[in-house]
């Protein structure tokens, strides 16, 4: 038995230092695949103005004007900032004139409605006039395109060690009482992982790597807080991937995505308002519905479908319709969150509004209106409700109340610092003995457990997925890929705020889960089906139409 200890103490040692170098690694590994420089996106089609000079058409949504953030900028006073869009559907191509003050005309004739176009006609935009025309051979050399992802298999090798040590390290400490949940589910991790992208060819999956990093940390609290989640939390995994394959085939078409987003809005709202109803009141809210043999945290795939009906088409944004109907369902969605007394999730919906509304508008007065109207909201909420103003009389006082209401922050900032750079080693912590340690205090049991390093790369990996979003948004097929991405993204960060600077009093304690790494299963499965929004605007476009595509019947109005 010293023996074995002694190998334990060892083991535990070595591993304590390279656990943290192999998520760094894997860091700098998935953002190298996912930050890279990208190819110029493949020409689809062209303008070609009178002077020869061609204009490739490279996305499936097109805005044309005078503005410098346009696809295709015309540098012309005549031309509107915001003139026109051209988008591509199964049918072929549709010019659409956005209320422009010079209009558009096809061939002569102006255009009043949405027209379809066809290759080699003459097309003006307040009289800036010029062709449309095939990407040719010269114009997809041009571009630049056709480079090679980097592999993979490096980053999923040191995903793979990094959970094999940890799982061992499990294994050792837990000895003769070993519960047969957690070798069980870390084969049933491993094997999914290496199925998963091995079916990818091994290409092109750096968020889904980050993703299995997130969801392995998260096993590990599960492991140690509570051993008898395991098959729950690994259950919520496998539903989540699917809801993310799922979610992947949807949005590849955009036509599907804009059919199915008004039943999804729809359910979604229905959803907040049966919780409202039968729901559960845990923790002080209302967010919760029990079916007996499990409950279920409705307002989590609420965001999924928040964002999913919440974005749209550039062709879409351009109408006041459609503006106003968005405005109506951000209302719908987080005035029952108020209502069921689930602020955190409430402030996280109206980031995504915030993001999503920036996004169709561009207009800064809209964000600041949307802003003081929060903050009079919240200003009613703390002078009428005392469960909320408590937690604001507690913040920056929490060792004030280190016996009372800041009992959770003062422990969690001990376990943090107590865990140091490299932690006190898997199930060798304290903090799992305060409640919600595996929920909203998640970072700190992190941070004590696996080390101050590691509990760092989770919240770089929603960096990361952020600034990928970013990245790809001007590059998107549409304007619904690059908001949905953004919003996710942002989503995600503001979330992952609120648990960490929650947690040690930089911030008010909102009861809000660390994405993808707190114990729950309808967060993981949530958040999950979330990052398809975050992988779908990294897709690239097709190329041109199919012989016969493109080519319209003899009425051309949409």
């Amino acid at each position: 038995m010293g023996d074995l200890s002694a190998v334990t103490g060892y083991y535990n040692a070595a591993v304590r230092i390279l656990m943290p170098l192999l998520a760094v690694g894997l860091l700098l590994l998935c953002g190298r695949m996912l930050l890279r420089r990208r190819s110029k996106p493949r020409p689809l089609a062209a303008f070609v103005l009178e002077d020869g000079t061609r204009l490739p058409v490279t996305a499936e949504e097109t805005a044309i004007g005078r503005s410098t953030v346009s696809d295709i900028c015309l540098p012309v006073q005549s031309v509107s900032r915001r003139h026109a869009v051209l988008t591509r559907d199964k049918t072929g191509w549709r010019l659409r004139d956005t209320r422009s003050k010079g209009g558009v005309t096809v061939n002569g004739e102006p255009i009043r409605v949405p027209t379809y176009l066809e290759y080699g006609d003459r097309v003006a935009f307040a009289g800036v006039g010029m062709r449309f025309v095939k990407a040719t051979a010269q114009d997809v050399q041009t571009a630049d395109g056709g480079k090679k992802e980097p592999s993979a298999i490096p980053g999923l090798f040191v995903l793979t060690i990094f959970q094999l040590l940890g799982c061992l390290s499990l294994l050792l400490h837990y000895a003769d009482k070993l519960p047969l949940a957690l070798p069980v589910c870390f084969a049933g991790l491993l094997l999914m992982e290496w199925i998963y992208c091995g079916v990818r060819r091994f290409q092109g999956v750096g968020v889904e790597l980050l993703a299995f990093f997130l969801v392995t940390i998260g096993l590990f609290v599960a492991a140690s807080a509570v051993p008898s989640s395991l098959y729950k939390q690994f259950a919520a995994v496998l539903l989540g991937l699917a809801m993310f394959c799922v979610l992947s085939l949807i949005l590849r078409d955009v036509e599907l995505t804009m059919k199915l987003r008004y039943v999804i809005g729809a359910l979604a709202v229905g959803l907040l308002v049966l919780n409202l109803f039968i729901g559960e009141t845990r923790g002080g809210a209302k967010n919760w519905i029990n079916l007996g043999f499990i409950t279920i945290q409705p307002s989590e795939f609420v965001k999924v479908a928040f964002i999913f009906a919440g974005c749209a088409t550039l062709e879409r944004l351009m109408t006041y319709r459609n503006t106003i109907l968005f405005v109506l369902f951000s209302g719908a969605c987080i005035g029952p969150l108020f209502l069921m007394k689930d602020f955190g999730t409430a402030a996280i919906f109206f980031m995504g509004m915030l993001i999503i509304a920036y996004m169709r508008s561009g207009d800064w007065k809209t964000i600041a209106f949307f802003s003081g109207l929060a903050v009079a909201g919240a200003a009613v909420i703390i002078a009428f409700m005392p469960y909320v103003a408590s937690r604001f009389a507690t913040y920056r006082h929490a060792w004030e109340y280190a016996a009372s209401s800041g009992y959770q922050q003062t422990r969690t900032m001990v376990a943090i610092g107590s865990g140091g750079l490299f932690g006190v080693g898997g199930g060798n912590g304290n903090l799992d003995m305060v409640a919600a340690a595996d929920t909203d205090l998640v970072f700190g049991f992190v941070s004590e457990e696996w080390g101050l390093l590691i509990a760092l790369c989770c919240a770089g990996c929603l960096i990361l997925f952020a600034l990928y979003a970013v990245r790809c948004a001007s590059r998107a097929r549409s304007a619904y890929f690059a908001i949905a991405a953004c919003a996710a993204a942002g989503m995600f960060l503001f979330q992952a705020a609120l648990n960490i600077f929650g947690s040690t009093d930089l911030l008010p304690l909102t009861g809000v889960t660390f994405p993808l790494v707190s114990n729950g299963g309808s967060s993981m499965a949530a958040n999950f089906a979330m990052l398809a929004f975050i992988r779908a605007v990294g897709l690239e476009n097709t190329g041109p139409p199919a012989a016969g595509k493109g080519q319209v019947p003899l009425n051309r109005q949409a």
